[in-house]
């Protein structure tokens, strides 16, 4: 921290710079409404946990902001398992000023979608709502699909 204030006091560019905001991430909900005889759910299970990291890491990489994944105890950790209220006082618990929720649903045997949302705790109201959508129900199809959805966030849906 002192090294910080000395550097600031000697560099124009350091002492405008701001704290990282805290964004707090669950885990996605999945939901297949696809119609498919065949059971993917393991698949899908590797899929989303895949997804999660990948959205962790690619948020994590900004300076911008630290990036906290929530645990639930045994439980899965998702707005729709959990609950929003129970996120929401787990995130500030943690000194999060923001909440990522999700859910990832396969709409077809070739297309998916990716819907999230990004919450001010502050206010309590949404700083985005989003459903992105992809094709293909393979790893790397999702993984592209957790990529762009960091860079959305990161783009659109928190303050610069």
């Amino acid at each position: 921290m002192m090294l910080a204030v000395a550097a600031a006091g000697t560099s124009s560019g350091l002492a405008g710079a701001a704290e990282p905001m805290t964004l707090a991430i669950t885990d996605f909900d999945f939901r297949d409404t696809s119609g498919e005889v065949k059971d993917q759910s393991a698949e899908h299970a590797k899929r989303l946990k895949a997804l999660g990291t990948t959205l962790q890491e690619s948020l994590s990489a900004s300076r911008r902001m630290n990036v906290v994944p929530l645990t639930c105890g045994a439980g899965k950790c998702t707005a729709g398992t959990a609950g929003l209220e129970t996120l929401s006082v787990q995130a500030r618990n943690v000194g999060a000023g923001y909440l990522l929720i999700g859910e990832v649903q396969k709409l077809s045997t070739l297309v998916g979608g990716v819907k999230f949302a990004v919450l001010d705790l502050a206010s309590n109201k949404p700083t985005c709502d989003r459903f992105l959508s992809y094709r293909g129900d393979t790893d790397e199809a999702w993984r592209r699909a957790a990529a762009f959805a960091a860079k959305d966030i990161e783009k659109h849906c928190l303050p610069k």
